[in-house]
């Protein structure tokens, strides 16, 4: 292949309307190409990435600056996009593989990429690869179970495999509890409370009201219902974060080669046997699970809020709220905000519950990117590990994660404490009610 065509491909790709206000895709696009044309791919790191294509300082941390891992995610999916509905019959396309920044310019002969994508429409029940076990998919899913099948289609066999580093000691520490081939793994989000108006057929939704016990409560609802005529409001949960979605992307992309029975549940149809059979991760929060999982939040010291959160215990040089400051007040999404990783024995021994949850949608996949990144998880260790190298049953962490357009482009440890696991009634599947 010359490199005449090399350039030829990507000045398509960036003349298309897939990349048409993607400026800072388009840059780092066009800097790993150009890299790769010139010999120079061995050279492409991300560090290197960061300073030369987003103008990162010398003293960038990838660790902290999760932007060129972010960055890279989004234009893998764009250039998926493009090559599947823009340009299928492209005879020279472009791919970057999963856990590289390397692209490769591929000749393509045979049928293009749109005719392999899944018919879901007639398969609702189509299966992953990877030998994945799926217990219950409700329809609040689709927004992730669409994600999830974007990632099957994108691992193809011609995906080259991630670096030999990208699954460390460190990782192997941190999620060993959630890999046993005995215990499934079941990842369960939080669907937010939408209100359908009735009988004007609307839909709308207060921040601060996620229970239809609190709605009576609400001064904002009461007044629209007042001033619009509305007779009713129909609890609704049919709508999932866009936080949770990539969350569960980015956990499924990192744990599905080492275990091979993980499944996904909306956490309001979870029961108990799941909770006391399963390892779980709860996503987005648990606000609307099984009312004995409150125990899991109780036994903890860092309590969230919409607001922020507050530090029930504060040591020396802790705050005993870390606030936040919502959309409302600032204009935006962008910014700080802070959010917390917990994780607590389960109910029955040798099982482990992990909240990956936040009254704040974009914090979900901070906290998944942390914790799937192995430079990452290798900090959190260095701060949470005992003496004998393995974690404790049960503690907290509170990151700081900065928001630019509701990315997380840096995630920082604030600290940890080190919490009493929950205590809970002894109740096997079989007594289930």
């Amino acid at each position: 292949m010359t490199v005449e065509e090399k350039r030829g491909a990507l000045e398509q790709v960036l003349q298309g309307r897939v990349l048409r206000r993607c400026d800072q895709l388009k840059k780092m696009l066009r800097f790993i190409c150009e890299a790769e044309i010139e010999g120079r791919a061995a050279e492409l790191n991300e560090y290197l990435i960061g300073v030369e294509a987003f103008g990162r300082p010398s003293s960038y941390s990838p660790v902290e600056d999760s932007i060129v891992r972010t960055r890279a995610y989004e234009l893998r999916n764009k250039l998926a996009r493009y090559y599947g509905t823009e340009a299928p019959d492209a005879p020279i396309q472009i791919e970057i593989a999963r856990g590289a920044y390397v692209p490769r310019f591929i000749r393509r002969q045979g049928p293009s990429l749109s005719s392999a994508v899944p018919n879901i429409e007639a398969n609702p029940r189509y299966a992953l690869p990877g030998a994945w076990t799926w217990v219950r998919v409700s329809s609040a899913a689709g927004l992730i179970v669409l994600a999830l099948l974007a990632y099957a289609f994108l691992r193809s066999p011609k995906t080259t495999a991630p670096p030999r580093d990208a699954w460390t000691p460190e990782m192997e520490t941190f999620w060993k509890p959630f890999l046993s081939t005995n215990t499934p793994l079941m990842l369960t989000y939080n669907s937010r409370l939408f209100l359908l108006a009735l009988p004007l057929d609307l839909m709308v939704r207060n921040w601060q009201t996620n229970e239809m016990s609190e709605v009576p409560q609400s001064a904002a609802l009461l007044q629209f219902q007042k001033q619009m005529g509305v007779e009713r409001l129909v609890e609704t949960r049919n709508y999932v974060d866009f936080g949770a979605m990539y969350s569960v992307f980015l956990l499924t992309r990192t744990l599905d080669r080492r275990q091979s029975q993980i499944s996904l549940k909306a956490s309001k149809d979870l029961a108990w046997a799941d909770v006391f059979n399963d390892n779980i991760i709860f996503v987005g929060g648990m606000s609307s699970a099984d009312p004995r999982l409150r125990r899991v939040q109780e036994a903890g010291d860092f309590v969230e809020h919409v607001e922020g959160i507050a530090n029930l215990h504060p040591k020396s040089g802790e705050l005993a709220f870390y606030p936040v400051a919502h959309s409302s007040k600032t204009g935006a999404n962008d910014g700080d905000k802070y959010a917390v990783l917990s994780r607590f024995p389960g109910p029955q021994r040798g099982r482990c519950i992990m909240l990956i949850g936040s009254a704040h949608s974009e914090l979900p996949w901070a906290l998944a990117e942390y914790v799937t990144n192995p430079l990452s998880v290798g900090e959190l260790m260095q701060h949470v590990k005992l003496p004998s190298g393995e974690l404790p049953d049960a503690f907290q962490v509170i990151l700081r994660v900065t928001l630019q357009a509701q990315v997380p482009v840096r995630i920082r440890y604030v600290t940890h404490h080190v919490v009493t696991a929950p205590e809970f009634p002894y109740e096997p599947a079989s007594q289930n009610k």
